[in-house]
């Protein structure tokens, strides 16, 4: 998606409401690319010989929940804020350049919609997760292994808690 800066010669201010192609790497690992769309609103203004573009990117992502390793479709929402610069003695590296009268938003789209993915990809909060034993989903449905198993390191503290009767 471009947005022609050519426009703000005669309106203080330009309207951005479109949708954007997106590709997400490494995102999913059963996907090593992932195309998606996001929907994009939000305005460019100047100020100086500065634009800044503040909006909000709407997309839905495919992740695999960390519980249950099953794929979902989760939606994300991230805010746009970014500046640009017609001049190329600028030294701010907050700001990126522009060459010409368009501004494109794949990579500032892109950015913030990966710096708005979950650090925990859960499906849902009550998610039930796998059998740590024969590797069911048990929000599918249940098992019969036995779930008692302690790790052998702390079988001396469940005496402390419990302790058997000696005679």
């Amino acid at each position: 998606m471009k947005v022609n800066i050519h426009e703000l010669k005669k309106k203080s201010e330009i309207v951005i409401d479109g949708v954007q192609p997106i590709t997400l790497k490494g995102v999913n690992p059963l996907h090593p690319s992932l195309d998606c769309e996001a929907h994009v609103k939000g305005t460019v203004t100047k100020v100086g010989n500065r634009y800044v573009i503040k909006g909000i990117a709407d997309t839905v992502v495919k992740l695999l929940c960390d519980r249950c390793l099953e794929e979902f479709d989760c939606r994300i929402q991230a805010e746009i804020y970014q500046r640009y610069s017609t001049d190329p003695n600028d030294d701010d590296e907050d700001i990126l350049p522009i060459s010409g009268f368009e501004i494109e938003l794949e990579d500032v789209v892109t950015e913030s919609i990966v710096l708005n993915v979950p650090m925990k990809w859960l499906h849902d909060d009550n998610c039930k997760g796998i059998c740590k034993v024969c590797g069911m989903n048990l929000n599918k449905q249940s098992c019969q292994c036995d779930s008692d198993e302690i790790d052998p390191r702390l079988e001396g503290l469940r005496n402390l808690f419990h302790p058997q009767s000696e005679e």
